[in-house]
């Protein structure tokens, strides 16, 4: 059963000091397409996975001065993320697809089980991939996803339509899936 440890969470959230932002920054982006991941993992429709992951973010940044960091960060975040997925599983009134608990909680503990090494393996994969684009692919995936700049705005200033970025970004993500898939099949095959 996932639980929410290294923490107190009796304590109010406060601001972080530079330096302890820094340390979450840091900690935070390294792991943060796992924590979505394991989020997504949980529940059925994207934007709700979003909602929670930014939801999930915003309580990790403020509770992070109560983290143990002898304790992983990571399953510390998942940890909070499982508890944020039940709250909004449990508030949400929309005539939708949702798992029940027992199904989020047996999710959840199957997702925990996947060794730290397949995600290493798929992160490694993705940088390799990533090296494997186009030039200007690499540069508007970084933009995007590295940097943040909304599509919006790279439209604007390539003259594009959004919908035509949002196409490639689409184009470029199945690339990369193929890609990341067929490494990881590689190095597991043990060549």
């Amino acid at each position: 059963m996932n639980e929410v440890i290294c923490m107190n969470i009796e304590q109010e959230p406060t601001a972080l000091p530079d330096e302890l932002h820094v340390k979450f920054l840091h900690v935070f982006t390294q792991h943060r397409n796992q924590i979505y991941s394991y989020i997504f993992s949980l529940l059925p429709n994207r934007d709700d996975a979003e909602d929670v992951f930014q939801r999930t973010s915003l309580i990790l940044w403020k509770k992070f001065a109560d983290y143990d960091e002898t304790c992983s960060f990571f399953s510390w975040a998942c940890g909070v993320a499982f508890y944020e997925v039940k709250n909004f599983m449990r508030v949400a009134q929309r005539k939708r697809l949702q798992f029940r608990d027992d199904v989020i909680q047996q999710l959840a503990d199957e997702r925990a089980e996947i060794p730290q090494l397949k995600l290493d393996q798929r992160a490694t994969a993705l940088e390799e991939c990533m090296q494997k684009l186009k030039e200007k692919d690499r540069k508007l995936v970084n933009q995007v996803y590295r940097d943040q700049v909304p599509v919006k705005d790279l439209a604007e200033v390539a003259g594009a339509a959004i919908q035509t970025l949002y196409n490639r970004l689409n184009q470029i993500r199945r690339q990369l899936t193929r890609c990341i898939e067929r490494t990881v099949a590689y190095t597991g095959e043990g060549k």
